[in-house]
């Protein structure tokens, strides 16, 4: 068992990937805990009887040492452990953007900016001191406060990406759905690479989908090459065109039409988001939603793009979604989820699917909360297994929504009047943040101006009982 590497006491494993995995560390000299990464056993014979591929793991690490800045986790120190490197790197108590993003609520736009513009800073600073992540992604971005983030891995994403082109060990390792169209080509990747896939994650925060969906590696590619995303407005109509205008940029398929800087895709998304008045809205606290996210159960290897949902989800979880979406679809709905979880691969792709079976925004944003705790049960993804750490805490069966369908509609109809056609928008996003029928009224009569109106609406609250 590892206990040191080099001046560096080796503690418990606190992360593993595809490639990689990370120690808990602790430099005894100043008292100060760290985090070691190294590759994992099988990639480690490779590299130590490979000098160019350890002279460019080294190259890689102490290169991400320039890069000192607030938004990205700190590389201290490369070292060599009987033949192995290791990566020295800050140790930062948090949990990823993409464990925020596994809970299906939208952060407002304007903390979708704050996020993506933090991004940036890190990716901008990084390319001038001629550093590329390569391998940007909701995983490797961290959130240490409720309103902050630090991007991971830079220097060690593009060591988890050398050619380990051994018999057994397949091809290099990416992260499909945030990888650039000449990523995929083969081209060298620049910059413009990291604010592709900056772009992507930007798309996702607004939209809670990914914008090219596929349930095969070959299709995501024929999506990347010749088509476009969807709209921003397809999933969130109440977003604006401005916003969709930065999207498009960024995602652009060739790197000399996207953003060719940080720098002027922050100028363009600030633009873009101060185009329209602030919507008032609270923002969410990363921390306290990325450390009590949904646990996903370890890959197996009916998991990844190319196996679908209905490998992956219990009969019971299937049923459970099949009840759910009854409510707006009436009996055919278990053919519709059952046709939905054999087309998609992931539980963002079969929920869309599901969605756009419904006809109401308010109703989909109705299903898409009570789906995504379905989700969230115990054997919902990766078959049985330990349950997570949130479900156990909750009393089966399923939490149901929070918001019935009728009392969304009262709502929406009471409101309607009030503050006009974007009454349906706001109900249907509230409904989905609220964490009480209190909440949720408290939430929507915030958006009316007149104090009186506001009363008067208030009072619908005891006509629906508690």
């Amino acid at each position: 068992m590892l206990r040191r590497v080099g001046k560096y006491r080796i503690g418990e494993v606190i992360g593993r990937g595809a490639v990689g995995v990370v120690y808990k560390g602790y430099d005894e000299a100043i008292d100060r805990p760290l985090a070691v990464k190294t590759l994992r056993p099988e990639f480690l014979t490779i590299v130590s009887q490979n000098d160019e591929l350890r002279r460019r793991f080294a190259v890689e690490a102490r290169s991400a040492g320039r890069c000192l800045h607030p938004n990205i986790v700190t590389v201290f120190d490369f070292v060599e452990h009987d033949g192995a490197p290791f990566i020295v790197m800050e140790y930062v108590s948090a949990g990823t953007l993409e464990n925020v993003l596994r809970r299906g609520v939208l952060p407002p736009v304007r903390q979708v900016g704050e996020i993506v513009v933090q991004l940036l800073f890190a990716l901008g600073y990084a390319h001038s001191k001629g550093v590329v992540h390569r391998d940007i992604k909701p995983a490797n971005i961290l959130c240490p406060t409720a309103s902050s983030i630090k991007v991971s891995d830079f220097g060690v994403a593009h060591i988890e990406t050398l050619e380990f082109t051994q018999p057994g060990f397949g091809s290099p390792v990416g992260t499909p759905n945030y990888m650039s169209p000449e990523r995929f080509l083969g081209h060298p990747a620049d910059g413009r690479s990291d604010l592709f896939s900056a772009g992507v994650i930007l798309y996702q925060l607004l939209t809670g989908t990914k914008p090219f969906l596929a349930t095969e590696l070959s299709d995501l590619i024929q999506q990347l090459m010749e088509s476009r995303p969807p709209s921003i407005r397809r999933y969130r109509p109440e977003l604006w065109s401005e916003l969709d205008d930065v999207i498009s940029m960024a995602l652009a398929r060739q790197p000399e039409d996207r953003f060719q800087t940080a720098d002027a895709f922050i100028e363009a998304l600030n633009a873009a988001i101060e185009a329209r008045p602030p919507d008032g809205l609270d923002p969410l606290d990363l921390t306290g939603l990325s450390l009590h996210a949904v646990q996903e159960a370890p890959p197996t290897s009916r998991q990844g793009l190319n196996h679908t949902m209905a490998e992956t989800l219990s009969s019971d979880t299937i049923d459970e979604l099949s009840q759910t979406l009854a409510r707006w679809l009436g009996p055919i709905a278990k053919l519709v989820v059952k046709q939905a979880s054999r087309q998609a691969t992931d539980a963002d792709t079969m929920l869309n699917l599901l969605l756009g079976q419904i006809g109401s925004d308010v109703e989909a944003s109705a299903f898409r909360v009570t789906a995504r705790r379905v989700l969230e049960t115990a054997d919902a993804i990766g078959g049985p297994g330990p349950r997570p750490v949130e479900a156990v805490h909750r009393s089966a069966p399923v939490q149901q929504l929070i918001v019935s369908p009728d009392e969304i509609r009262s709502a929406t109809a009471a409101l309607l009047p009030l503050i006009g056609p974007v009454a349906d928008k706001v109900v249907a996003r509230q409904s989905a943040q609220a964490t009480s029928l209190e909440d949720f009224y408290r939430r929507l009569a915030d958006f009316i101006p007149s104090e009186q109106d506001r009363a008067l609406f208030l009072a619908l609250r005891s006509t629906h009982g508690t």
